[in-house]
């Protein structure tokens, strides 16, 4: 399922980069992306039993750090000129997966600190309400157009 998953997201990535799309089109190209990188982290995320040995404090500062370097790279990322399309929306896909991930596990150990949880028992439900309200602002783009 992993692999057929990661397939999806390739394949959605390398059309979306080849043929130009209309608005609407792009937005709900995105819209799927981030659906199927979801799916790829909910897999993925109950395997990460090791942040339950850390210090949700610990956890919490990781995830900062690791967020400013993530929008560090980002910035850098965004002024390189990059020609071709196919990198960039690997790029992008690779930004939206880590970004995601990042939130996931922060949220997750500020929520272990504060109910005195294991931070993994946090990871799928805070994945699902971050697709879901994501998901509602890239559908809203739908309504406005109209």
């Amino acid at each position: 399922m992993k692999k057929l998953t990661w397939l999806l997201i390739v394949g959605m990535a390398l059309l979306a980069s080849f043929v130009p799309l209309q608005p609407i089109a792009l937005t709900f190209v995105v819209f799927m992306l981030f659906v199927l990188v979801s799916i790829a982290l909910f897999q993925q995320l109950p395997q990460n039993e090791w942040f339950d040995r850390l210090s949700p404090l610990f956890v919490i500062a990781l995830g900062i750090v690791a967020f400013i370097a993530y929008l560090a790279l980002f910035l850098a990322w965004g002024n390189a000129t990059i020609d071709s399309q196919v990198w960039q929306m690997i790029g992008q896909l690779l930004f939206m997966y880590v970004g995601v991930y990042v939130f996931v596990v922060t949220v997750s150990g500020f929520l272990a600190g504060a109910t005195r949880q294991k931070p993994s028992r946090f990871f799928q439900p805070v994945l699902l309400i971050s697709v879901i309200c994501y998901g509602a602002m890239l559908l809203l783009s739908f309504s406005t157009r109209t």
